[in-house]
C-alpha cells in the first residue's frame, strides 16, 4: 500500500491495517506519522490495530532468528544482497542500451517520419516539392560532374589495421555491447567509440583490437560516462586470467570515481585473490574507500577467499593491520563481523 500523499493528510480507517505495518516498522515519513496519530487519537479501534501490530513486531523482533546460526558471519546475506544489487544494475544497463539503439534505429526514425508526414499534409507536399527538386538537380550533376569515390566507411577494427593511440585518444564517447549475428549463435563484442572517425569495433572477447578498446574505456573515466565502462566490465571480466585485463580491473576498483564501477570491478577479481596486486586492491579498497557497498565487496571477497581450500597461506601483516583496523574503526557492524571472521580464519583471534 502506498502511504498517504503529503497533500492529503487525512487517514481512513480502511487503510489502517496496512499503515499500522509501516508504523510498527518505522517505514513511515513524518507527515504520514503524525496523520495517523491525529486518526488513532480520536478513534479507539485503529488504535487498537496499531497497538496490536506494534506488539506483534516487537515480538517477532525478541525471537531468535535461525538464519543467524546458519549464517553467523553474515556472508550469505550479504552475497545473495550484492547478487540482486548486480541483477538491477545489469537490467539498467540493458534498458539503457536499448534506449540508445532505438534512438538511432532506421526503423524508429522512419516510424515517426510517416506519423509527420500523414498528419500534416502542408508538411507533407513540401517534403515532396523539395525531394524532387534535389532529385532534378542531382541528376544533372550526374551528367555533367565524373563519378567522384565516395567517403570512407566508419573504421571496423576486426577487418582494418590495429588501432593506433591516436585512434583512440580521439575518441569522445563510447558504447560497448554484446551482439550476436545473423545466422551464429556466437555472441560478439561491439566497441563504438564516438569521435570526427567513428570507430565500430567488432569481434570476440580476446581479440586484440576489441580488448585495447575495452580496456582504454575502462581506464579513462573523465571521459566515458559509468554505463560505457560497466559494459566493458562486463566483457573483460571473462578474460580475467589475462594479467593485463588484472591490472586494468585493479587500477578501476581503486580510482574509478563511479562506486557501482569499483564494486563491479572487485567482483570480477574474484578467485585471483592470491595474486599480489588483486590481494593489494583489495585491501585498499576495504581501508579507504568511502563508499560502504565497495568495502563490503572487498571484505567478502578476502574471506571467501580465506575460507577456501587455497587460503592465502601465511599470514599476511599488511593484511593483518587492515583487518584490526577495520574491526576497531569501520562505521559498518557488518564489516566489522566479517574483519573478525577473516582474523579468526588467519589465527589471529
Amino acid at each position: 500500500m502506498k502511504e498517504p500523499q503529503k497533500n492529503n493528510p487525512r487517514i481512513r480507517c480502511e487503510e489502517i491495517e496496512s499503515l499500522a505495518v509501516l508504523h510498527a516498522c518505522g517505514e513511515l515519513d513524518a507527515a504520514a506519522r503524525a496523520a495517523l496519530d491525529a486518526h488513532i487519537a480520536q478513534c479507539p479501534a485503529c488504535a487498537a490495530v496499531v497497538e496490536r501490530e506494534g506488539r506483534l513486531q516487537q515480538a517477532i523482533a525478541s525471537l531468535a532468528q535461525p538464519a543467524d546460526s546458519l549464517d553467523r558471519s553474515g556472508l550469505v546475506l550479504a552475497q545473495c544482497r550484492g547478487e540482486l544489487a548486480e541483477a538491477l544494475d545489469d537490467r539498467e544497463a540493458r534498458a539503457n542500451r536499448f534506449a540508445w539503439r532505438a534512438m538511432f534505429s532506421p526503423v524508429a526514425w522512419w516510424a515517426g517520419l510517416r506519423d509527420t508526414l500523414i498528419y500534416h499534409p502542408a508538411m507533407s507536399m513540401t517534403v515532396l516539392v523539395v525531394a524532387g527538386f534535389l532529385a532534378g538537380v542531382l541528376g544533372q550533376r550526374q551528367r555533367v560532374v565524373p563519378p567522384q569515390v565516395s567517403p570512407a566507411p566508419a573504421l571496423v577494427a576486426s577487418a582494418a589495421p590495429k588501432l593506433t593511440d591516436q585512434q583512440l585518444q580521439s575518441a569522445g564517447s563510447a558504447h560497448v555491447a554484446w551482439v550476436t549475428p545473423s545466422g551464429s549463435r556466437t555472441p560478439t563484442v561491439q566497441v563504438q567509440l564516438m569521435s570526427q572517425t567513428p570507430m565500430n569495433i567488432v569481434g570476440a572477447p580476446d581479440d586484440a583490437d576489441v580488448a585495447r578498446a575495452l580496456i582504454f574505456v575502462l581506464e579513462n573515466g573523465g571521459r566515458f560516462d559509468p554505463d560505457a565502462r560497466l559494459g566493458s566490465l562486463d566483457v573483460l571480466r571473462t578474460r580475467t586470467a589475462d594479467p593485463d585485463v588484472r591490472r586494468s580491473l585493479c587500477a578501476a576498483a581503486r580510482l574509478d570515481r563511479d562506486p557501482g564501477v569499483r564494486v563491479k570491478a572487485l567482483e570480477a577479481l574474484q578467485g585471483f585473490e592470491q595474486d599480489g596486486a588483486v590481494r593489494a586492491a583489495l585491501l585498499d579498497a576495504l581501508q579507504n574507500d568511502d563508499a560502504a557497498e565497495v568495502r563490503v565487496a572487498a571484505i567478502n571477497l578476502l574471506v571467501s577467499a580465506l575460507q577456501s581450500k587455497n587460503g592465502f597461506g601465511a599470514a599476511d601483516p599488511q593484511m593483518l593491520d587492515v583487518l584490526r583496523d577495520r574491526l576497531r574503526n569501520d562505521p559498518s557492524n557488518y564489516i566489522r563481523r566479517q574483519s573478525a571472521a577473516a582474523l579468526r580464519e588467519l589465527g589471529d583471534q
